[in-house]
């Protein structure tokens, strides 16, 4: 945290600090980066049902770290825990709420929730909650989150720090048949040596997981200067949290905080605020759609409304999408299903923006298979409403041959180019080694919109390209 640019808010730096980035690119070996690995050996044999019914355990563990040293305070934070342990509560959650912790304690308190979560009846409707707000930083690639007292200044930062990869992640069994979700509302900071201004990095969600991000890379994270208001991201997670429909799936609850974000910060009266609106990230690793409530009867009676959304959810494509969501939101302005088609209609456009790009080459039969799995064509439908994530693993499955479709690279490099164009860093930093491999010019395109998008590749995985530098 940099300090107060104004009397009102506070400004957090997150500034890309990837200068060398090209630079270290272009001295690694062109081996296929194992980033993904987890998401990807796991996603043949994880499953989950298609829809979640609620009725097991649902656990939260809510971390609000608002002291640190140098005048780095952040004030919404306790608020922050309190509205959102009873948003959380209205839900069916059970709720712990844990402030300025100090490194032992924060650790008890994951291991506990770890505890707990391992407990949980593997009937795949079991959800696990793990919220932080507080300070972070990278550090060779990798992300952290910093206890109460500790300052980014501190030589033994990192040390002092618990690690959002390997402990709080970890903290969600891997291939777990139900639904882990990680929020992560915090300012950032970067401990590179030689990079002041830095960061979050760009990473994937663990198998059966919602990892959500405050904020995208590259940019800064604001906070109001005042212990009785919200950051701008919880709170607006948490007016969804309590106005949504129970049907929405959980995934589109987040989609649809970050479209309220960026609304709230782009018309804000104050300036800085318009200037400096973030942009919140989202990446997922689950499969099957989970929801906070039931799912209607099939044999309930359907209205003309539920005609128009089911018509909707089985469109083929983005484009088509796009036009019935228009008329649906135009026809039901007051619809229960209104945040769903908000958040389609968000993703198609997305997507068209994505297939219009000259590096992209997907026809529209490409988003109309005849083979596949379940799981395939369940991550077809997110893929043409946007999800990034989703196209990711389709590219997987083309070039593997997996989930029911025939191996494919040609199709599967069109997929992942399709990822990349969606916001996907990984496929970004992927497609620029593997097209410098072969020659193809648009390395030049892919290798900056990785470094545009956030991804810093970990040192460990430099180390499986020769390169002591990267």
């Amino acid at each position: 945290m940099s300090g107060h640019r104004s009397n009102k808010y506070s400004l957090h730096p997150s500034l890309s600090g990837r200068r060398q980035f090209l630079l270290r690119l272009s001295r690694a070996c062109a081996a296929l980066p194992l980033v993904c690995a987890d998401i990807r050996s796991a996603r043949a044999d994880y499953a989950t049902a298609s829809t979640a019914e609620p009725g097991s355990l649902r656990i939260a563990l809510l971390v609000c770290c608002g002291s640190y040293p140098d005048g780095r305070n952040i004030q919404p934070a306790r608020k922050n825990g309190r509205d959102l342990e009873t948003a959380l509560r209205r839900q069916g959650f059970e709720v712990e709420v844990e402030n300025d912790l100090d490194l032992p304690r924060f650790t008890i308190a994951i291991n506990r929730f770890r505890q707990r979560m391992a407990a949980l009846p593997s009937d795949g409707r079991s959800i696990g909650l793990i919220y932080f707000c507080g300070h972070g930083m990278q550090v060779e690639g990798h992300n952290y989150l910093l206890p109460s007292g500790v300052s980014t200044e501190d030589p033994k930062a990192k040390e002092l720090s618990v690690n959002l990869q390997d402990q709080v992640l970890a903290a969600f069994p891997q291939r777990y048949p139900g639904l882990g979700v990680a929020v992560i509302d915090a300012c950032r900071d970067n401990a590179e040596p030689d990079n002041k201004a830095g960061s979050f990095n760009y990473s994937t969600a663990p198998p059966g997981c919602i990892v959500a991000f405050s904020a995208s890379a590259g940019q800064v994270s604001l906070s109001p200067s005042d212990p009785t208001k919200n950051s701008f991201y919880t709170g607006e997670l948490v007016k969804v949290l309590n106005e949504v429909d129970n049907e929405v799936p959980i995934a589109d609850l987040f989609e649809l905080t970050r479209l309220r974000v960026e609304k709230t910060m782009t018309t804000h009266p104050a300036a800085i605020v318009r200037k400096l609106a973030q942009r919140p990230h989202m990446t997922a690793g689950q499969t099957g759609i989970f929801r906070l409530g039931k799912t209607r009867s099939a044999t309930a009676t359907r209205t003309a409304e539920d005609e128009a959304y089911a018509k909707q959810t089985a469109a083929l494509g983005p484009g088509e999408v796009k036009k019935l969501a228009e008329e649906f939101l135009q026809t039901y302005p007051n619809s229960r299903y209104d945040a769903q088609v908000r958040v389609a209609l968000s993703g198609a456009e997305d997507a068209l923006r994505a297939l219009s790009s000259r590096f992209v080459r997907l026809s529209a039969s490409a988003f109309q298979p005849t083979g596949g799995d379940e799981l395939f064509k369940e991550d077809m439908r997110k893929a043409l409403r946007g999800d990034k994530d989703a196209a990711a693993r389709i590219a997987e499955m083309y070039s593997r041959g997996r989930n029911g479709v025939n191996i494919n690279p040609q199709r599967g490099e069109q997929w992942q180019r399709y990822s990349a164009l969606l916001g996907n860093a990984i496929a970004c930093y992927e497609l620029y080694w593997s097209l410098a491999e072969k020659g193809d010019p648009d390395a030049e395109f892919f290798g900056p919109e990785a470094i545009r998008l956030g991804y810093n590749p970990p040192k460990g995985l430099c180390g499986s390209r020769k390169s002591e530098k990267c």
